[in-house]
């Protein structure tokens, strides 16, 4: 309902319109990642299906090894049908021009893609792994896919509320895949919190990842848009392990 009511909002109200194309301002080369998105290494950034390949791939071995076979289960399904959920909602929803954009501002985006891969990828990944593996691997998925979201902002390719619809996306498919495949005791092990010096420094990368020169202004609403939708991932990865 969220990822709906986001999608009428900012795509079907003169406002919504309004507000988000003001922030799609420049051009791709003023951007700090550019230079890295063009050597085309970026996963999500570039190479979406292959990302979305191997992180799944890394999951089902993960999940057969400790034999979690819920969670594998919920992994097989839930990520592929996140990530082309994206694109089949971007195909049919509409996103007409009611405030007379300019050429270039009238595209549909919503929700992303490659946020999508990134963030379908890391809720995976946090789902089977060890609890013991937490503590290093959930900073480098969420920090990553924290990065993936403020460069698409930065890079014009989508609007904040591509991100936070990628994010709601995603989060329902895998709240909804885990309902029928995992049981429900979610409050068997107690939730991984970032520390101070992690939360610190996937601050200051996502940051960069977001930083726009001249339009500098742009940098914190793509900051605050995509840790938000970040933090909501990792609260929904905590809550759909068992």
């Amino acid at each position: 309902m969220g990822f709906l009511a986001l999608y009428g909002l900012s795509n079907l109200t003169p406002f919504g319109q309004r507000a988000e194309n003001l922030l799609l301002d420049g051009t791709s080369d003023q951007t700090l990642i550019f230079e890295m998105y063009q050597t085309g290494l970026i996963p999500a950034l570039s190479l979406e299906y292959e990302t979305l390949a191997v992180g799944l791939g890394a999951a089902v071995l993960i999940a057969a090894w400790r034999r979690r076979r819920r969670d594998l289960a919920t992994v097989v399904v839930a990520t592929p049908v996140a990530v082309y959920s994206t694109r089949i909602f971007k195909d049919a929803a509409p996103r007409p021009d009611i405030v007379d954009a300019i050429s270039g501002l009238t595209e549909r985006s919503y929700p992303s893609g490659h946020f999508a891969v990134a963030a379908a990828v890391s809720m995976a990944l946090l789902i089977v792994v060890p609890r013991t593996w937490l503590r290093w691997l959930a900073p480098m998925l969420l920090i990553w896919t924290s990065a993936i979201g403020a460069a698409v902002l930065t890079l014009m390719w989508h609007r904040p509320s591509d991100v936070v619809g990628g994010a709601l996306l995603v989060a329902a498919v895998f709240l909804l895949v885990g309902a029928v495949f995992s049981k429900t005791s979610w409050e068997q092990e107690r939730a991984w919190r970032p520390s101070v010096p992690v939360v610190v420094v996937g601050v200051a990368i996502t940051i960069a990842s977001a930083w726009r020169d001249p339009h500098t202004w742009t940098v914190p609403f793509s900051v605050v848009t995509t840790l938000v939708a970040t933090a909501f991932l990792g609260y929904v990865a905590q809550r759909c392990r068992e």
